[in-house]
């Protein structure tokens, strides 16, 4: 027998959204081939028409066509993911892969599944066994008219009385119908107000604006069952945005207070862009200079804050954060200076950036020797967060 038909083979099934644990409660991984029938057996029992149950039914058939010649160098398994997927869906799966491994371990593998597998399971299945080949399972459909409509009305049930088909195919055109009356009742539905709020929609969901201001809701939500470290943490992050969000505020309405004072006829931008252009230096230097002070200010509450949070924990870390205040300090004294140039133009600004970008080189360098030589003569052992 040659060594690539001794190699063991493992055919495995990838259940991604756990039908296999949330409709038959079957835990994973799924080992051999009596436990997959009997999983399959009781999937397809509570839902007919799943797919994953034809997934492993089909691996079990392939199961029983190579045991012929393979004998016992030929496995089955399945494993599930998180429904809803995401990183914890991706963890599990890995972590049932590794499981599978260490009772059956396999040189290659065959992965089968009830649909197109994404980029990031093919990745984690790649990363710790060879994959010969990816196997699609599509359930055959009758094409009779009756058939294609009883599932077309099977599918609008599905995305009216489904919560994770309906906050798509009714949630999202809901808002944009609900915005659109308000719009008309005001008087104010045109082509580019409409354009905006769609542009604004599609900004929020594909940078995941909504899932991130969701999931600072939940942590906002269980704030006071949360550690002291933690509240802290809460509060100065808190604080520091309103900071910055204040700093950028004050600085925008210096930039319009300077315009609306000292250039109350200037053209457009799409009119003169050149008029814009010429004085965007001054414009920049006036933002600068009158919200950099309060953008500092937030990030040395953060910066005081992980100082302390590593002082706890007694990480040498410490250092590392004491050497970002120092730099912060140095950013601010750059920045302050670089936005009086551009604001006025004077040379004297420009020397003073020259002096202060090599004493702050000076200064971190030496900062940099002291920290690391403390920080290896008096070692400091590590404090678990509580």
């Amino acid at each position: 027998m040659s060594n690539s038909e001794a190699e063991r083979l493992l055919l495995l099934v990838i259940d991604e959204d756990d039908d296999l644990g949330h409709k038959a409660g079957v835990k994973s991984p799924v080992i051999t081939r009596a436990e997959n029938y009997d999983a399959a057996l009781r999937l397809i029992m509570a839902d007919p028409e799943d797919a994953d149950a034809n997934a492993m039914f089909a691996a079990i058939s392939l199961y029983d066509e190579l045991l012929k010649n393979m004998a016992n160098e030929v496995e089955i398994a399945t494993i599930t993911g998180r429904k809803g997927g995401g990183l914890e869906s991706d963890i599990k799966i890995g972590r049932e892969i590794d499981a599978v491994l260490s009772r059956f371990p396999a040189d290659r593998c065959i992965v089968i599944t009830d649909g197109p597998l994404s980029q990031s399971i093919l990745s984690i299945v790649t990363s710790r066994i060879r994959v010969d080949s990816v196997k699609t399972i599509v359930v055959k459909q009758s094409q009779s008219v009756e058939q294609t409509w009883l599932l077309l009305g099977r599918y609008l049930k599905m995305a009216i009385l489904d919560v994770e088909y309906a906050k798509y195919f009714l949630g999202i055109p809901g808002i944009f119908l609900f915005i659109i009356g308000i719009l008309y009742s005001f008087n104010l539905l045109n082509l580019p107000i409409i354009l905006s709020i769609l542009g604004l929609i599609f900004l929020i969901r594909g940078f995941g604006i909504d899932t991130a201001v969701l999931s600072f809701s939940k942590r906002l939500y269980g704030f006071t069952e949360k550690p002291l470290v933690s509240q802290i943490r809460v509060f100065t992050s808190v604080a520091a945005i309103i900071l910055i969000i204040s700093s950028l505020s004050f600085g925008v309405g210096e930039v319009v207070s300077y315009i609306t004072r000292f250039l109350p006829n200037a053209p457009s931008i799409s009119e003169q862009p050149e008029f814009w252009l010429s004085r965007f230096g001054l414009l920049s230097g006036i933002l600068i200079v009158n919200s950099i002070d309060l953008i500092t200010i937030a990030a040395l509450i953060l910066s005081a804050y992980n100082i302390f949070y590593y002082f706890y924990l007694r990480s040498p870390k410490l250092w590392r954060m004491i050497q970002a205040t120092v730099v912060i300090l140095f950013l601010w004294a750059l920045l302050k200076g670089l936005g009086e140039f551009l604001r006025t133009n004077d040379v004297q600004y420009l020397i003073q950036l020259t002096f202060i970008s090599i004493i702050g080189f000076a200064t971190l360098a030496t900062s940099l020797i002291l920290i690391r030589t403390i920080r290896n003569k008096f070692p400091t052992p590590v404090r678990k967060a509580r």
